[in-house]
């Protein structure tokens, strides 16, 4: 490989494990397994050190993953919160032994091994042993208050029993266990909601919701096994600690094992392998740590992981089996899935018959055809994936697999054209089949039972089984159609057959009706989230619903046409560039002409940048403004908007139209007191103002909190007027 190549390499890695960071971390939607993952990163880490002329500090091998999400205060660790370098090889483990050793000058070591958790780490916060903070591992050195979250937990103590230091972090793990997962599911299942992918998943998604009923009502529970900073110190052993976070009367886990050498820690890896089953949490690996804490602190740390522990990880339950066939599910945005149908067979306790195939291409990169044996991973998944076939197994003249032949290049449901569309990684990642019959009936009960999901407009009771009813009798063609839907139309409403009946009943369909009502008065980022307005997702339409006061107001958004025009006058740029590889100048005239046009663009961008798009995320890009402006201004928006209208649903966001920071910039830097940050923007959206994320010559205030950084001091340097949250709030009134 050419230095060249491995540098186009290397970005390529980059961006691919950075978007899996983000679903991992933020969304806690991972699309690969921990497995590929890991192989994604082990890539990066080996061309990374093979070329070090192309290594850099921000790479995703150099840090810690970024757990925090908007909505949320942030709080900083007091003792870094590191993430664990891991292997799922033998010989790279004992590896890490002989680095210990060296660095130690002996290789008589004794180690702690313990269960991998495979949750959401935490790090709780006592004082004079009373629990005041629970925050998430964040980006390392600070992270998510989520202490009003952690207090549901009803296993853990708000008070350490027996004598506690003046302050101590205690880290730890966030899980659901299988069976309040199973519970969850099983409820999601009856009311035909879309299941959960899996307990970590779930657990990670919980903890960061914004409504401390709602978490309490998946019975969260938690597990601790580490310190970080401690005043005065109490233990100098991770099997001290152990035995301490036990009498604190912490949550601990269920097995650990204190070992000399790296041969008894191998030993141990494998029996807790064969118990790891039995256990309350998921376990995806065992982790191997230096007991004795003189030694952690003389081989310290990277910026991302200590150099004293590592996780060896096992790898995930596979089985093999044979594919009997290809079927087609169609989505609310006409997306067309292939779903594998298999012979039943048992993986990690359960029996499994089908399995995801995630699209065409994605068959074909495998080589996947009816009739082969295959291999299959589940991973703590629900629906399992297809990892492999064995051509070699294959019976005779089974062909490639071709979704367009296999439906006739006609949707399965509706008739309608299908076409190869990018879609956003919400529906599934990369290229993909799609109807292009918006009104089909697939996509239209799709569209309903998301409508009334829980995270758009909650309105219980209408899962796939009755949306896909309201549709089938004519009842309901877009999801506000539902609000026509009489009563006893709701409760006479037949989920069965003519030969064997189920009424939905006059109860449930009250249940409808009053959460219907109730919705009314939901903000608009809820209707716009639930409305499935294409790459629109619940953070998008968060940010819009924050920036428009209406429909009407989003629908000709003066802010996305801005969008828009920045991304034209940054692809003009790029193809003026005096430097451009695909557009070479001509001459040194050419040049000098183009670096004219392009200090012009340049200083377009910044006054949109300044202007009307002061304090845009980058969640609303230009793929975000075309389709919105696009579906609005299309005939289903329109439609939509329309029967809104005629319904007297008029959903309001939370921009002002006047208040004390109307035309006003202001920047948020530091923790406020009281205020999380999401708060604070939302209360100076709503007084008129724009948030930005970066202090200028045009910021109208700097709002500074406790550890206020370098935005501090640049307001300082260009006497930006600094305020602190009282004067803030007083300003507000």
């Amino acid at each position: 490989m050419t230095p060249a190549e491995a540098q186009s390499k290397i970005v390529q890695l980059r961006a691919e494990v950075v978007r899996h960071d983000e679903r991992y971390h933020r969304q806690a939607k991972p699309e690969i397994s921990d497995f590929d993952y890991d192989a994604l990163k082990l890539e990066l880490a080996k061309l990374e050190e093979r070329f070090p002329q192309f290594a850099t500090k921000d790479s995703p091998t150099q840090r810690v993953g970024d757990d925090r999400v908007q909505g949320f205060k942030e709080v900083a660790h007091r003792q870094k919160m590191l993430s664990l370098d891991n292997t799922y090889n033998e010989t790279e483990l004992r590896a890490f032994h002989a680095r210990l050793a060296k660095l130690l000058g002996t290789d008589d070591l004794r180690y702690t091994v313990e269960p991998k958790i495979d949750g959401l780490a935490v790090s709780l916060t006592y004082e004079e042993g009373k629990l005041v903070r629970a925050v998430t591992r964040g980006k390392g050195d600070r992270g998510d208050d989520v202490t009003a979250n952690a207090r549901t937990i009803r296993t853990l103590p708000h008070e350490l029993k027996g004598a506690a230091p003046k302050v101590v972090e205690i880290r730890g793990e966030i899980y659901l266990t299988v069976a309040e997962f199973n519970r969850i599911n099983a409820e999601r299942a009856a009311a035909e909601e879309e299941l959960y992918a899996n307990p970590r998943n779930l657990a990670a998604g919980t903890i960061k919701q914004l409504d401390s009923a709602e978490v309490a009502r998946r019975k969260l529970e938690i597990v601790l096994y580490s310190m970080g900073y401690c005043e005065p110190e109490v233990v100098d052993s991770q099997a001290e600690l152990q035995k301490k976070l036990k009498a604190w009367g912490l949550p601990v886990v269920e097995r650990y094992w204190t070992v000399r050498g790296i041969d008894e820690a191998w030993e141990k890896i494998g029996e807790l392998d064969r118990l790891r089953h039995d256990f309350a949490y998921g376990t995806d690996g065992a982790v191997v740590k230096l007991s004795d804490f003189t030694q952690q602190r003389e081989v310290g740390a990277t910026d991302k992981a200590p150099r004293w522990a590592i996780a060896y990880k096992f790898k995930p339950d596979t089985a093999r089996t044979r594919l009997r066939a290809i079927t087609i599910q169609v989505g609310k945005t006409g997306i067309l899935s292939p779903v594998a149908e298999l012979d039943p067979v048992l993986l990690a306790g359960s029996t499994i018959s089908r399995a995801t195939l995630h699209n065409e291409d994605e068959i074909r990169r495998k080589d996947i055809r009816v009739g082969d044996l295959v291999e299959i991973e589940k991973a703590g998944e629900v629906i399992p994936a297809v990892l492999q076939s064995f051509p070699d197994e294959r019976p005779a003249g089974a062909p490639v697999f071709d979704l367009f032949a296999v439906v006739g290049g006609h949707c399965p449901v509706c008739g309608g054209k299908i076409a190869r569309v990018e879609v956003a990684a919400e529906d599934a990642e990369g290229v993909a089949w799609k109807c292009q019959n918006y009104d089909c009936s697939a996509q239209r009960a799709g569209r309903l039972g998301f409508f009334c999901s829980r995270r758009a407009l909650a309105i219980d009771g209408v899962g796939g089984v009755v949306a896909a009813k309201l549709v089938e009798l004519d009842h309901v063609k877009d999801p506000p159609d539902l609000y026509d839907v009489t009563l006893e139309t709701l409760a006479t409403l037949n989920l069965g057959t003519a030969e064997e009946p189920r009424v939905f009943g006059e109860k449930n369909a009250t249940k409808i009706v009053a959460a219907r009502e109730a919705a009314r008065s939901l903000p608009l980022e809820k209707w716009l989230y639930a409305l499935s307005v294409p790459d629109v997702g619940e953070t998008t339409a968060r940010e819009l619903g924050r920036r428009h006061r209406t429909f009407a107001d989003l629908a000709d958004s003066a802010l996305l046409h801005a969008v828009l025009k920045k991304a034209g006058l940054g692809a003009q740029r790029e193809w003026e560039a005096p430097a451009s590889r695909k557009n070479p100048a001509k001459s040194d005239e050419d040049k000098a002409r183009r670096k004219e046009l392009c200090a012009r663009l340049d200083a377009e961008i910044a006054a949109l940048d300044a202007g009307p798009l002061a304090g845009v995320p980058a969640d609303i890009g230009p793929a975000v403004a075309a389709s919105t402006l696009e579906f609005f201004a299309g005939k289903p928006g329109q439609r939509l908007l329309a029967k809104l209208r005629k319904l007297g649903i008029d959903p309001q966001g939370t921009v002002a139209t006047t208040g004390v920071f109307t035309g006003k910039t202001l920047v948020i830097t530091g923790t406020l007191p009281s205020l999380k940050r999401d708060e604070a923007e939302q209360k100076i959206l709503a007084a008129g103002g724009k948030v930005s994320g970066s202090v200028s010559k045009k910021t109208s205030y700097v709002l500074a909190g406790d550890e206020a950084g370098s935005k501090l001091d640049k307001a300082k340097e260009l006497g930006v007027p600094v305020i602190a949250e009282a004067e803030f709030l007083r300003m507000l009134g």
